[in-house]
């Protein structure tokens, strides 16, 4: 079974997509109001997805900022420019096309313990993003595993 046969049944996970180069701080500042988001996908001005900003690599950079010391050197520098989603995304995103078989794209997600997945289109724009349970509920269905 390919994603596109199922894309009209699986329910598209809120996600955030930002800018490379946003300021790590204004998304932090964004984020912190949206409930249930984990995706957060780094596209480029055409919308194409460029790599991935977990939740917690978000969290400990910010976290990290606010706690160093007041007068090094690195503060100053924050005070001055902002570090940018570039600087901490991750380049080699997992993601799932529309013509990928579902089991496939299942086995990718357990391999790299994802639990959302963003389905893009022939110029790698997000269609939809899509969760670990429901492909697996999927695949289940289907009877293509034997579990």
């Amino acid at each position: 079974m390919k994603v596109s046969e199922v894309l009209d049944t699986v329910v598209n996970l809120p996600y955030l997509a930002i800018s490379a180069e946003s300021c790590i701080e204004e998304i932090a500042e964004k984020i912190s109001s949206m409930l249930h988001i984990r995706g957060i996908y780094v596209v480029d001005d055409k919308g194409r997805i460029q790599g991935y900003v977990s939740l917690g690599v978000l969290i400990r950079n910010v976290m990290d900022a606010r706690y160093k010391p007041h007068f090094h050197a690195r503060s100053l520098l924050d005070q001055i420019t902002c570090e940018k989603v570039a600087d901490i995304m991750e380049r080699h995103l997992i993601y799932a096309r529309q013509d990928d078989d579902l089991e496939k794209v299942l086995d990718r997600m357990l391999q790299r313990n994802i639990k959302q997945i963003p389905v893009v289109d022939e110029e790698q724009r997000i269609i939809v993003n899509v969760g670990i349970l429901d492909l697996w509920k999927l695949v289940k269905e289907s009877g293509l595993t034997g579990g």
